[in-house]
């Protein structure tokens, strides 16, 4: 496994979401959700990128804005179809920085 450095926490503020490409040029979502960073594919299960993906912050989600569906993001589950799965990556922090593993 190989780890990738996303950036520095502070690049991704509270309860947003940001694209970053991995090496391979797929991205990955960074989502923060009132400081707590999660990671996940970068594209929903039709190929649409997350980067206008709405983070409901109050339920730990985020809403897919091409078609409405929300996804746990501690398990990278689509709630209305469980069938749905997103690859959720661990997360750890090195110093100040974001890393994941691949």
């Amino acid at each position: 496994m190989e780890n990738i450095r996303l950036g520095r926490v502070e690049d991704f503020p509270a309860n947003t979401c940001r694209l970053v490409p991995l090496p391979n040029g797929e991205p990955v979502a960074v989502i923060n959700v009132d400081g707590d960073i999660h990671v996940l594919e970068g594209r929903c299960a039709q190929g649409h990128s997350f980067e206008h993906i709405t983070v409901i912050a109050s339920e730990g989600r985020v809403l897919c804005p091409w078609h409405g569906w929300e996804l746990d993001l501690e398990r990278g589950v689509c709630l209305s179809n469980p069938d749905c799965l997103r690859k959720v990556f661990p997360v750890r922090f090195d110093r100040d920085e974001v890393v994941i593993a691949c």
